[in-house]
């Protein structure tokens, strides 16, 4: 059953959420959530030490890497990708994390060059990304080379990765804006050379559902390998490409769909596929239970304090706002059942409730606050703090911290015991 919100609720609460409804209500958003699509086999690599690094003013140093690697390998992530050459900060962290022997698999990010290849499997990585841009607009202006040649480095790292024994997954860098037909030539291309799966980046965020549907269907009806959508966030949409793709993935039997994400939304312009938000909607919409959500928070909080890119308190899943409640009647729903307003516990993602007390605030928020500070009262005494804290609201802006409340507690009661006198 929900569990308790207030010490003085037990007697209220004569109409419980039965054991069925509650598990209906926290497994559906709604109960139209029935009608979604089923997805195909799902697969996570986050990218935070990678993409997210290269959001402007992000720098994790090596400890901050192998503890965000320790955080993701207990939720069940299967793996994650990092830098593993180019500078020692690199290829130390790549190193570390490879000697942690932790469950997660170990990706290291590649420019089809032979030599970085080498390095990065010589620093302990177990897997490899090998990207190149094959849009016309990169190779003409960025890359200044031909399809073919494009497609030979593609194919010669390909095949020396591969010759080292390690995982490989291949990338087209701005899949979006490459021609369908030549873009399955590439995919064609990687696969033969020996490829276990093909990244394709929407590098620029402009996929919609319905196109990302469009793409990986045409890619995978055509050739049989696993795929990953790494989808930039531009357009706000990138969670609801990725959700596109599993859905069309289920066509598939046997191939995986790996979706690239980040820890809080991090990395280039917009940022990619938050790592948060996708657990939790595979987990509430399609029943995905494989990964800790529980340990959701923390890794957020972590990443937050590493990177010194603050969540906002709207931020989905983990923003401070999330299960903290100021409206009234919200409040009052909430100190009731839970499930009035929370589609699933803050416990499932490591966090806890808060009631926020601000000029919208009624006398019931303010006996939960009392009775979770274990502050003994009266009615009069909760009317006025009710109305005390609504004045005080308009000026300050701001709701009250539990000492702020306390304080507000103390003046009541002193002003209570003087007119007693």
């Amino acid at each position: 059953m929900a569990r308790e919100s207030s010490k003085n609720n037990d007697a209220k609460n004569t109409d419980q959420i039965s054991t069925e409804d509650e598990r209906r209500y926290r497994r559906y958003t709604t109960q139209y959530d029935e009608i979604i699509p089923p997805i195909g086999d799902v697969k996570i690599v986050d990218t935070t030490c990678r993409d997210g690094e290269q959001m402007p003013g992000v720098s994790f140093t090596t400890d901050e890497k192998v503890e965000i690697a320790r955080r993701l390998d207990e939720i069940g992530i299967e793996e994650l990708e990092t830098f593993a050459t180019y500078n020692d900060s690199d290829r130390e962290s790549a190193k570390m994390m490879a000697e942690e022997d932790l469950d997660i698999s170990i990706m290291g990010w590649n420019r089809p060059v032979i030599e970085e290849v080498e390095d990065s499997i010589s620093n302990g990585v177990d897997a490899v990304a090998i990207s190149i841009a094959t849009s016309d607009i990169h190779l003409k202006f960025k890359l200044r080379m031909s399809r073919e040649k494009m497609m030979e480095k593609t194919v010669s790292a390909v095949k020396l990765a591969k010759s080292k024994g390690v995982y490989v997954c291949f990338n087209a860098e701005d899949a979006t804006r490459t021609e369908l037909e030549p873009l399955i030539a590439y995919v064609m291309a990687g696969k033969e050379a020996g490829a276990d799966r093909f990244r394709l980046c929407d590098t620029i965020g402009v996929l919609t559902p319905s196109s990302t549907r469009y793409m990986i269907d045409k890619i995978l009806s055509e050739v049989d390998i696993d795929i990953e959508l790494h989808a930039h966030n531009d357009f706000g949409i990138s969670l609801a490409n990725a959700l596109a793709a599993l859905e069309i993935g289920h066509k598939y039997k046997g191939r995986s769909i790996w979706i690239s994400t980040t820890v809080n939304n991090l990395g280039e312009r917009a940022g990619n596929v938050s790592l948060e938000s996708l657990m939790m909607n595979l987990k509430r919409h399609h029943g995905v239970t494989k990964y800790h959500t529980e340990k959701l928070f923390p890794l957020c909080k972590f990443v937050e304090q590493s990177s010194m890119v603050k969540i906002t308190p709207n931020m989905p899943i983990v923003g401070e706002n999330i299960f903290r409640h100021k409206s009234g009647i919200h409040q009052d729903g909430v100190i009731k059942n839970p499930l009035t307003y929370e589609v699933f516990t803050p416990e499932e993602i490591g966090t806890h409730r808060t009631i926020a007390l601000g000029k919208h605030s009624g006398s019931a928020a303010i006996k939960y606050k009392l009775d979770e500070l274990a502050v003994e009262y009266d009615e009069e005494e909760v009317e006025v703090l009710r109305h005390l804290i609504n004045k005080l609201s308009i000026e300050r802006k701001s709701p009250f911290t539990d000492d702020e409340f306390m304080h507000l507690v103390l003046r009541v009661k002193a002003r209570s015991v003087h007119h007693s006198h």
